[in-house]
């Protein structure tokens, strides 16, 4: 390749990689096969491509591009690396980690490797095993702002907090501009007053040039440490501003739609026969849902801790089934269609689903806690009549303050961050919930949180009949086992169950009017 050749080829690279920075990824995929009619064998272009077709969702077009790039470059790891990220987007968990180890081998500090590797045995739920991932790639560079975030979230999920806590003030030192740091580090440090935390926190806050995001992060950091010092002016103060900032993030938000999805089902189902839709299928899946803080991770705790199931904890795999099958999970129109009626095709979806659940352990009850699994329960009831359904019933208000006054990782819930979309959504969710009450009865069990707070015992055995699973005393002394947990309530169920999360809204109606307005359609 001459002088000028590798001038107009980093130029050319140059713009490729501000075209995938924008997201322009047909562009990138465009250009990027013109220089490959010149340059066959430049990896970081059929890398380019690779990624794009993955950003598009067409799988299947990236691992034809990532494979064939294999052939030309056999020894190159990052092509070898992405060809497991394209399997494992397909599922195929297997080749997955052969490709990654297959990087491994060529390159043993192939940081991106190591790190996809934890990412699949994260989100299997085997935490312990991608923990000897992560703490790998931090070996390989502790300077990375990725590898050092994956670290602290994995050690908080097993319930590492004082080793979770030195990470995040590393990270801290590091990278000070990171602000979701701050927002890590209040999810399991209870504040006291003159807290140094808090103190470092509110000197960030000035920070030039903070987007929105950054913003809301210490915001939330911010209220928590406040809430946890009972200083209510302040912590409502960052709760608001925390709220309003996120909220602007969601740019094209429209609530409309999660309100179109609402009725489209409802009305599917209104005359549905779930009488004929037979199947001995589902007996290995527990599924447990309701409102976000409504008591689904401490229900998830409990079951989990049985010697016969597996906690799969929040699993993406009803939801990225639909996304995947119908490319919106806000557009039903096709979900509801009368393909669906051909009971072999409710069996081969079936095994098809059954089949993902498997990958979590071959063995035992699966667990399954995604709270807006509500959504499904209609199609769960179809493919899987003998599933277990536990619905984590909260007094509405108290479920609500809590989403209210916590940040979220899932990217479409726009409703949580808005006081007005939250109240309607929260009818929405009420009604639905009546809606599948009236429809499958006993197909359903309520498990009302306040029961399980003060009748831990007793309630703990009535769901465990429900489920058919005999009684076990691991699963009252939860605490004392060692099940990962990654969400919001990360350090809550380390600790017993306590009774002052009941009712703990009433001291603050008069500091968000909107609570009133859920309290009076609360049943």
């Amino acid at each position: 390749m001459n002088y000028n050749n590798i001038i107009y080829l980093k130029k050319e690279l140059d713009k490729i990689k501000i075209l995938f920075e924008k997201k322009e990824f047909n562009l990138v995929i465009q250009k990027s096969k013109a220089i490959l009619k010149e340059n066959p064998n430049q990896a970081i272009v059929y890398n380019f491509i690779g990624l794009s077709y993955i950003q598009l969702n067409e799988i299947e077009n990236a691992l034809e591009i990532f494979l064939l790039a294999n052939q030309k470059l056999p020894s190159e790891p990052s092509i070898l690396c992405n060809i497991g990220i394209a399997y494992k987007n397909l599922d195929d968990i297997s080749n997955a980690k052969n490709y990654f180890n297959k990087a491994i081998n060529i390159n043993p500090k192939h940081l991106p490797s190591h790190i996809n590797l934890g990412h699949l045995e994260n989100n299997l739920n085997h935490s312990e095993k991608a923990a000897d991932y992560y703490l790998k790639a931090y070996n390989l560079d502790n300077n990375s702002e990725e590898v050092l975030t994956y670290y602290i979230l994995n050690l908080s999920a097993r319930g590492k907090f004082v080793e979770a806590k030195k990470i995040i003030l590393e990270l801290n030192n590091k990278f000070p501009e990171n602000t979701k740091s701050y927002q890590l580090y209040s999810k399991i440090h209870k504040y006291k007053l003159d807290d140094p935390h808090q103190k470092l926190m509110l000197s960030k806050i000035n920070i030039p040039n903070l987007n929105y995001e950054d913003l809301s992060n210490l915001h939330f950091a911010l209220a928590k440490s406040f809430y946890d010092q009972k200083n209510n002016e302040k912590f409502v103060h960052h709760t608001l501003k925390a709220n309003e900032l996120k909220f602007k993030t969601f740019k094209d938000y429209n609530f409309k739609l999660e309100e179109e999805q609402f009725e489209q089902i409802k009305k599917h189902y209104e005359n549905f026969h779930f009488q004929n839709h037979k199947d001995n299928k589902g007996e290995n899946l527990i599924f447990i849902l309701g409102l976000p803080r409504s008591g689904t991770t401490l229900l998830h705790q409990i079951i989990s801790s049985h010697s016969k199931t597996f906690g799969a904890e929040e699993s993406h795999v009803m939801s990225d089934f639909f996304i995947k099958r119908f490319k919106n999970e806000n557009s039903l129109v096709n979900f509801f269609s009368n393909e669906l009626v051909d009971k072999d095709i409710y069996s081969k979806l079936s095994d098809e689903i059954l089949s993902k659940y498997k990958m979590y352990d071959q063995d035992k009850i699966i667990v399954d806690k995604m709270p807006f699994n509500y959504k499904w329960i209609g199609f769960i009831k179809i493919l899987f009549p003998h599933a277990k359904i536990i619905h984590s019933n909260r007094n509405p208000v108290d479920s609500a303050f809590s989403i209210y006054r916590n940040v979220f990782d899932s990217p479409g819930i726009g409703w949580a961050y808005n006081q007005d979309y939250l109240t309607k959504y929260v009818n929405l969710y009420s009604n639905l919930m009546s809606f599948w009450k009236q429809k499958l009865g006993n197909f359903i069990y309520e498990s009302h949180y306040e029961k399980l707070v003060t009748q831990q015992v007793n309630e703990t055995k009535n769901i465990l009949k429900f489920c058919n699973l005999k009684f076990e005393d691991s699963c009252v002394n939860y605490t004392y086992n060692n099940i990962p947990s990654r969400t919001i309530s990360v350090y809550q169920v380390r600790n017993k169950i306590y009774k002052s999360s009941l009712n703990l809204s009433d001291k603050y109606l008069n500091y968000f009017p909107f609570l009133n307005q859920i309290k009076k359609k609360a049943p």
